[in-house]
């Protein structure tokens, strides 16, 4: 370990990727790169005593774990702010996809020498009891759906990412045909929308979940949400994009998100969710959506390019 490079601090999923990325080997190749490294796993007391010399934060996990720091980080007092690296290890790692950050570990944080902070949105919920955070989605129908019924699915079988996704899709092909359309409100400054739909999401980045990749133009730094609506008119539409996706090609998804900074929407069904997690308990109140413009930053290589 170099004793004069610059700080950072590492929270590890230990269990994330499998388990293939061990304390050890993340700790050696940061410092092999000239890094002093402080690690905290991410299943303790992961942001305890960060030292004022930190330059950096590096979370190493999937979207969950990204989530479950940041949403941390943002509890704390400002002096426990710092930028935030990514090293993806997840099934999905749908933020990391988003910002162009490259799944290789050694390309990852070569690029760290050079690197350019990113400013990244948070997006604010409120009408469900407490105030609720996302940095991917928030949103209704399909998306929620498919989460609770992988939930009771068994997927002990399922050996690696490429299983997961596979299964996912499946399921969500069956969802998709037979979900039933709910009555849905949204409330912008200039228009009302109100429609029978199967899928709102309000999306602050580009994909979510098994790599749907909803609106390709989102960025979670614009000031902007990407907001796609699939009514029932729309439902063969999002059949043919799963399908297609389940059959391993690559489709664009040919619903037009529309992007706004902030919305209100009363969905009136019950299957909710913010970014990886369910909401069990919503009523079919109306719900306020705002965005907290470059709440965090993210680094990420100059050269990267978002997919």
């Amino acid at each position: 370990m170099k004793k004069n490079g610059k700080l950072v601090r590492l929270i590890h999923n230990p269990t994330a990727g499998e388990g293939t990325h061990s304390r050890k080997t993340i700790t050696h190749l940061i410092s092999s790169h000239g890094y002093n490294c402080q690690y905290s796993s991410s299943k303790k007391k992961l942001l305890k005593a960060i030292d004022p010399e930190t330059e950096f934060i590096a979370i190493a996990g999937g979207d969950g774990t990204i989530r479950k720091t940041i949403m941390k980080l943002l509890g704390k007092k400002l002096k426990y702010k710092r930028p935030i690296a990514l090293l993806p290890f997840g099934t999905a790692n749908n933020i990391a996809t988003s910002l162009g950050i490259p799944e290789n570990t050694h390309e990852n944080i070569a690029s760290w020498a050079g690197y350019h902070l990113k400013k990244f949105d948070v997006g604010q919920v409120t009408g469900m009891g407490k105030t609720e955070y996302f940095i991917e989605s928030f949103g209704f129908g399909l998306f929620p759906k498919l989460m609770k019924t992988l939930k009771k699915k068994d997927t002990t079988q399922n050996k690696t990412a490429e299983d997961e996704f596979k299964m996912a899709l499946s399921v969500l092909q069956k969802i998709t045909a037979e979900y039933p359309s709910v009555p849905c409100k949204i409330e912008l400054d200039n228009k009302v929308i109100e429609q029978e739909c199967i899928l709102v999401e309000v999306m602050n980045i580009s994909s979510l979940g098994p790599h749907l990749q909803l609106s390709a133009g989102a960025d979670p730094g614009d000031g902007l949400f990407d907001v796609v609506v699939v009514s029932a008119r729309q439902r063969a539409q999002m059949e043919r994009y799963v399908a297609k996706k389940a059959a391993l090609e690559n489709p664009k998804f040919t619903i037009k998100a529309f992007r706004t900074k902030s919305l209100k929407i009363t969905w009136l069904g019950k299957d909710v969710h913010v970014d990886d997690e369910l909401v069990n308990d919503y009523d079919g109140s109306t719900l306020k959506v705002s965005l907290l413009d470059s709440l965090l930053e993210i680094v990420t290589d100059k050269a990267a390019k978002p997919t």
